[in-house]
């Protein structure tokens, strides 16, 4: 049963899959001018989604020791679809469709622990990981990133597990209803912040300035210059100028800071990866936490059974979480970066 308003709003693994497989029939105009001008194209997008999904039932059946191969071999392979699909790979583009090797690289002997052990870009160029954050618009240069932070880019872990750990996490509740006239308050919870104290915006900025979206947006002030708070606990405002530093989502009329993600029908703000100036977008943060996973599994299964055991490892049960997580929401943001893929 679902238990939160977000969990209300997620499709399940079989709702996704038959969205997919409807996608795969009836693909839209631009994955279909894609598929139809390159058989090849055509053959791996199909089959590969097949792969994909046959992958994630497997994952579901089998136990969290070698579940992590699944999920990850599943969503590379619906990944090498994404690419097969997509106009900015391929004939004119100057980018190859095609793939070869991972692209990333990962310590699996985990010196400093799982969480602050990062996945690291292997600086080729031609790389699975690569083809598809290309197709879909993710970061490309973030360089490294702790497996700790990616894992907290994830809402549906940070939902469940609220407690902070050190990293920046996704910010929720920015939707905005009736937009009457600028400039324009924008309510904004802040994490471990609480209210009613006098509260610079200096210290406020600093807990912001992970988040790009946020770039520019100034905060809301009293006469004596503190930061002026909402009457909802730990909610403060930021001030949006003009419509331009809004949109809207899906023709709904519902607006968004420009600068927000779509995580399964949730208005997030991501913060940035790595190096970055910007964020992984939420399928690419999913591949590089399974990536990880997958890489503890094959070639570290000791080290991997350590981390797994609930007697002696404190990050087992959230490391189970993700890995039952994953059969839901990596189909659902699948489906929904094919959508976007077919409206280029």
């Amino acid at each position: 049963m679902p238990t939160t308003m977000y969990s209300m709003g997620l499709m399940t693994a079989p709702e996704s899959w038959r969205a997919i497989r409807t996608i795969r029939a009836e693909p839209q105009e631009s994955i279909d001018h894609v598929l139809r001008s390159d058989t090849a194209r055509r053959r791996e997008f199909q089959m590969a989604l097949e792969q994909a999904q046959q992958q994630f039932a497997a994952a579901e059946r089998i136990g969290y020791e070698s579940r992590p191969l699944n999920l990850f071999y599943g969503l590379s392979q619906a990944g090498r679809a994404i690419a097969a699909g997509s106009r900015a790979l391929g004939q004119g583009t100057g980018r190859q469709w095609q793939a070869n090797g991972h692209g990333l690289k990962f310590d699996v002997g985990v010196p400093h622990g799982i969480r602050a052990t990062a996945v690291r870009q292997d600086g080729v160029t031609r790389d699975l990981f690569s083809r598809v954050s290309i197709a879909i618009g993710s970061r490309l240069d973030f360089n490294a990133v702790e497996f700790g932070a990616a894992m907290n880019q994830l809402l549906d872990y940070t939902m469940v597990f609220q407690e902070h750990e050190g990293y920046a996490r996704p910010l929720t509740g920015v939707h905005i209803y009736n937009v009457p006239s600028f400039p324009l308050d924008v309510e904004m919870l802040i994490p471990g912040l609480t209210s009613g104290r006098d509260t610079t915006p200096g210290e406020v900025r600093a807990l912001l300035a992970p988040y790009p979206a946020l770039d520019g947006l100034e905060l809301a002030v009293d006469d004596a210059g503190n930061v002026r708070w909402s009457h909802n606990e730990g909610r403060c405002f930021l001030i949006v100028e003009s419509i331009d530093g809004l949109k809207t989502r899906d023709g709904s009329g519902v607006h968004e800071l420009q600068g927000a993600e779509n995580y399964r029908r949730s208005a997030v703000l991501l913060p940035r990866a790595g190096d970055s100036e910007g964020s992984l977008r939420p399928l690419m943060a999913w591949w590089v936490v399974l990536y990880a996973l997958s890489m503890l599994a094959r070639y570290a299964p000791s080290k991997w059974a350590e981390i797994l055991s609930l007697s002696d490892s404190r990050i087992a049960s959230r490391i189970e979480f993700l890995l039952d997580s994953a059969l839901d929401a990596v189909p659902d943001l699948l489906r929904g970066e094919l959508v976007r893929l077919g409206e280029e």
